[in-house]
């Protein structure tokens, strides 16, 4: 498993940056690109395009012959012929920060089982952390919603619902079954670091936390994988993180701008 993030900031990221990035897009892609009506959601969404294709530039494949699909619940997956071994890849983006996961994965083809979720670890708006926390209450379980009351902090406790939160979304894009998937089903204890669905630790799922820091604002991301076998494992944020690598948007579009025109 490999995870790579990109660290965006608009200021950085100029027109004629995004304009010549557009230009190596399939016509769908940068299509789709262009109807966002902020620059901010843009950037991101062509961030992630790029993403998969430097993952297959860097097995070898051309340009012309990346290719991308998606299930019918809307979950991509690299289409390229003679790919081997083959690649599972998902992504997530959140304000500043872009990741993707990619791995190996041979459970569940074509779009694997393996989803990442990354979230900026704050307060959205105006609202408090009590009305922050009940407005989603209703996809929480009730050992989530006590291992929030009782954090010691309120910092600690929006660190906690944004454990629960991510393992809910990553595992969910793991499985690929699009929306309407209840997040009550799926339960994350980040103190013991216990997941479980519908009641029971189900067999054979890996989950894996991280940390970045894109200036001072803190994001948290988890990565759900089925690996296979009778055991489910938790790998903490704490953990050797040889397998992530962080780098800012500006260079890694010029670098791949670079690479794949060459």
């Amino acid at each position: 498993m490999q995870v790579r993030a990109i660290t965006y900031e608009a200021a950085l990221f100029t027109d004629e940056l995004y304009q010549r990035a557009l230009l190596l897009l399939d016509p769908e892609s940068s299509a789709r690109i262009k109807r966002f009506y902020r620059r901010e959601d843009a950037c991101r969404t062509l961030i992630g395009r790029f993403l998969p294709r430097m993952l297959l530039h860097d097995r070898g494949v051309p340009l012309a012959d990346m290719k991308f699909a998606a299930t019918e619940a809307g979950k991509p997956f690299i289409a390229s012929p003679g790919v081997d071994p083959p690649i599972a890849y998902n992504v997530s983006h959140d304000n500043g920060l872009v990741a993707m996961v990619s791995s190996t994965n041979s459970h569940n083809p074509p779009a694997f089982s393996v989803g990442v979720d990354v979230m900026k670890v704050r307060i959205p708006g105006r609202e408090s952390f009590a009305s922050f926390v009940e407005t989603v209450g209703d996809q929480l379980t009730a050992l989530e919603h006590r291992l929030i009351s009782s954090a010691p902090s309120q910092d600690q406790g929006l660190e906690r619902f944004f454990w629960m939160w991510t393992a809910k979304e990553a595992y969910t894009k793991a499985l690929g079954l699009g929306l309407g998937f209840n997040f009550r089903r799926v339960e994350f204890d980040p103190v013991l670091d216990l997941f479980r669905v519908d009641g029971a630790v189900p067999k054979g799922w890996q989950l894996t936390k991280f940390k970045i820091l894109h200036g001072t604002d803190p994001y948290q991301g988890v990565v759900a994988e089925f690996v296979g076998g009778d055991t489910t494992m938790v790998l903490s944020e704490s953990s050797p993180h040889e397998w992530l690598a962080v780098l800012d948007a500006t260079s890694f579009i010029q670098g791949a701008i670079q690479q794949l025109n060459s």
